[in-house]
């Protein structure tokens, strides 16, 4: 059996959490906090998932400091998980009922919810949508993790026949709360470490201050990607690559980085070791809400020659 984290240990990990988005000691001692509540059983996690392809999951069990063996033996009371959980059947069945009829729970949702088409995606046989009315209402606050969830994501693309969308839009259509319930952390995979900090300060402090429209909590979403960018020196002096390799700004190689907001340019993925801009791609903004729905705008462009600029510095500004 691993031995369990200390209390340094604890307070370790929360400032960690908080110096990767240069937020200050307070907040390092709420993510303290939230773990060590975790940690005492005090709190469970229940994740689910609706259409979605488990990236989430997969970038939640690459997390560093603290590593996925970590979080999942030791910090988290994860109650249950489609993917990595040794339960299935009626077992299963049986710890997500049991959870829920408790009501002492949070709520980790991935994926997007089928609404024009139910079968799309089961969950005990039955369309999924049957059984999160009640996992929604009961739950003490709801974690959307990715941008599926989110804002529907990929499986909401124009021409999708399922009406993939939003946990937020399945909760408005039954009229289910989510004032001070709900909190959206968009990525395509959510960055783990935005994950598990917005579940430690949920459960410590609830929610955190969130963008007004998109719900995303304003410390790991508050700045653009373009405005944190390394190379938005090159955008000021329009300097700008035209071909792969090329020194510059990649705003004419379809950069969607001002339409993106979160933490990659700061924390970077991989442990620290690389994101899309500094390994040479363009962001293709997958934190934002309008990600991979419009055929009209594919994530990569060879330049303006070939296709109109999805976006103009008035954009940037806020305009």
């Amino acid at each position: 059996m691993m031995e369990s984290p200390s209390r340094r240990d604890v307070l370790r990990i929360g400032a960690y959490l908080a110096a990767g988005m240069g937020l200050g000691r307070g907040t390092a001692r709420v993510f303290a906090e939230g773990l060590q509540k975790l940690l005492d059983k005090q709190e469970k996690i229940l994740w689910l998932h609706g259409m979605s392809c488990s990236g989430c999951s997969v970038s939640f069990l690459n997390a560093d400091q603290p590593g996925p063996v970590e979080i999942l033996t030791e910090i988290v009371s994860l109650v249950y998980h489609p993917t990595i959980s040794s339960a299935t059947g009626d077992v299963a069945v049986g710890v997500v009922e049991r959870t829920v009829k408790s009501g002492d729970y949070f709520l980790v949702f991935e994926g997007s919810v089928p609404l024009d088409m139910p079968e799309a995606c089961l969950m005990q046989g039955r369309p999924i949508a049957d059984s999160l009315t009640g996992i929604l209402a009961n739950a003490k606050a709801i974690i959307a993790a990715g941008t599926c969830a989110a804002f529907g994501g990929i499986p909401s693309a124009q021409g999708n026949p399922t009406g993939g969308d939003s946990i937020k839009a399945f909760m408005d259509r039954n009229r289910i709360p989510t004032k001070n319930r709900l909190i959206n952390c968009p990525g395509c995979p959510v960055h783990p470490q935005s994950l598990l900090g917005t579940a430690a300060y949920v459960i410590a402090k609830g929610l955190p201050k969130l963008d007004a429209n998109l719900l995303t909590p304003n410390m790991f979403y508050g700045h653009s990607v373009h405005d944190e960018c390394p190379k938005f020196h090159y955008w000021e002096k329009r300097v700008f690559a035209k071909h792969f390799g090329d020194e510059g700004c990649l705003f004419k190689l379809g950069c969607l980085g001002p339409l993106s907001h979160g933490s990659c340019p700061g924390r970077q993925w991989n442990g620290g070791v690389n994101w899309c801009v500094r390994a040479g791609a363009p962001c293709v903004s997958c934190t934002s809400e309008g990600f991979a729905k419009r055929k009209d705008l594919p994530f990569y462009r060879k330049g303006e020659a070939h296709h109109a600029v999805a976006y103009s510095e008035r954009d940037r500004q806020g305009a």
